[in-house]
């Protein structure tokens, strides 16, 4: 593995010089234009600053000359890793479910429990105190809109 790949850290994993060769033709808009994305703090619509090919090619070059480094995947990235691994035993652990006596449905949930509970660990996130926050938040929201003489309710219970 070592001599064939990098830690490239722009795209948060280890790749090939292949598929860092494949990613900069993908990500680089072959008419000259770019999207826009809306940031929120500023509710305003930015045209992202894009990095030239050549300045990519540059860092792939750089990254293939030194030797290989091992490095502590991001925590985004070992999450996306977590989940397409559990994804991938998803119906084998169903069944292991089943065999311990779960219903079809309760095996399912329990898995995209599992699923969750890794993703929040690798993340960092606690969930009740997430949970927590969100009811608070909605719960301001609502009494908002409440006083301003509207409804959160949009109708459905």
């Amino acid at each position: 593995m070592s001599d064939n790949v990098r830690y490239w850290d722009r795209v948060g994993m280890y790749v090939t010089r292949e598929f860092a060769e494949e990613w900069i033709e993908r990500s680089t808009p072959s008419d000259g234009r770019t999207g826009r994305y809306l940031d929120d703090d500023v509710e305003e619509y930015v045209t992202p600053t894009i990095i030239s090919v050549s300045e990519m090619r540059r860092e792939i070059d750089e990254l293939f000359s030194k030797p290989f480094e091992q490095v502590e995947l991001p925590p985004e990235t070992q999450a996306i890793l977590a989940v397409a691994e559990m994804e991938g035993n998803r119906i084998s652990r169903i069944k292991e479910l089943k065999a311990e006596g779960y219903t079809l449905q309760e095996a399912k949930e329990r898995v995209d429990q599992e699923i969750s509970d890794a993703v929040a660990e690798i993340l960092g996130v606690d969930v009740e105190d997430y949970v927590e926050r969100e009811t608070e938040r909605i719960s301001q929201l609502q009494e908002g809109a409440e006083h301003d003489g509207g409804s959160a309710n949009d109708g459905e219970e």
